[in-house]
């Protein structure tokens, strides 16, 4: 490898790794109503880039010497099974570890950051291997290639994973669980191994993938990824709206709350609330006992009982809050 091959190496490498966390902190970003710890999202991401890898990579060829498979089977079926089950293990720690992950949003960000991760190592893998005889401009092409199509797939595949166990963990019942577990998975192993297989029959000379699939294919699944961002977002906007609507009932809260709450645009604005810090304290309480509530719904009755005492203090914690901006309003009145 020449001078200028390292160099090119280095710069793509520094222009797609930065690219790939910065596509996971707008996915965090977007998730608007509840956001994740970033230092979990942060944490799955290092899974995806430094843990997953090395537990496909030995699976495959442990896999693939016990079995007598072939590169094509590697490649196409074992490769992406064993990727995604690695991938997977990270998202399935933060619901064991962590008491954050409660939907099918929280789901999508993880899947996304471990299959982002998982893409920026495959991407400095591939470029090692490949640019020993390329060109600068070669050696370019393949990392954007990559960033752009490769690293997407890992994102999406992974996401359908996310998602699916998102929705098995608002399922009440075990067979509900175990089959949108077997739906995540299945569906995140058929769009990964669909792509290498289509990446192997490229690279055959008896057969020709129309350039046509690809500006269909790849789109498509970009597509789907937004709908289903959309749809998530769309469907904790209800959930906030509901839960909110109870709490006004139930005297916790006034009515503003669920004016404003549910909606970004309101929440970000000042005239709901005087103190910008303890207005996004506020919020995040609010959405929170929101989220909490829509939960507990779906546990079975002995740790419905046990999780209502968070929903116990989260309704205190905003009752005092509401209490003290009332009374600093009185004293203005009075003064």
């Amino acid at each position: 490898m020449t001078p200028i091959d390292i160099t090119a190496l280095v710069g793509a490498l520094l222009f797609s790794t930065p690219l790939l966390v910065m596509v996971v902190l707008a996915v965090w970003w977007f998730d608007r109503y509840d956001r994740e710890p970033l230092h979990l999202v942060v944490g799955v991401f290092l899974w995806g880039a430094l843990a997953a890898p090395v537990f496909s990579v030995f699976g495959c060829s442990a896999v693939a010497a016990a079995l007598g498979l072939g590169p094509t089977a590697v490649v196409v079926w074992t490769g992406p099974v064993l990727e995604e089950l690695a991938k997977a293990a990270g998202v399935i720690l933060v619901v064991i570890l962590s008491k954050e992950f409660d939907n099918p949003t929280d789901g999508l960000v993880y899947g996304t950051a471990v299959g982002l991760g998982f893409a920026a190592t495959e991407n400095l893998v591939y470029t090692l291997a490949g640019a020993g005889g390329s060109a600068v401009g070669g050696t370019l092409l393949l990392v954007l290639v990559r960033t752009a199509l490769a690293a997407g797939i890992h994102a999406v595949s992974s996401a359908v994973f996310g998602g699916s166990l998102g929705f098995a963990f608002l399922s009440r019942r075990g067979g509900e669980r175990s089959v949108w577990l077997a739906l995540g998975l299945i569906g995140a192993v058929a769009i990964h191994a669909g792509w290498n297989f289509m990446l192997f029959e490229m690279e055959s000379p008896q057969v020709v993938i129309p350039v046509a699939r690809w500006i269909v294919a790849v789109p498509s699944l970009y597509a789907l990824y937004l709908l289903a961002l959309i749809v998530f977002l769309r469907s904790e906007q209800r959930i906030l709206r509901v839960e909110l609507a109870e709490e006004v009932q139930l005297a916790v809260v006034p009515g503003w709350v669920v004016d404003v709450i549910p909606y970004y645009r309101r929440r970000i604005r000042s005239d709901w609330w005087p103190r910008r810090q303890e207005r996004t304290v506020l919020a995040r309480l609010l959405t929170r006992l929101a989220f909490r509530k829509h939960a507990v719904r779906r546990l079975p009755e002995g740790k419905s009982q046990l999780a209502g005492l968070e929903i116990l203090r989260l309704r205190q914690q905003i009752r005092a809050m509401l209490q003290c901006q009332t009374s600093v309003e009185e004293d203005n009145l009075t003064d």
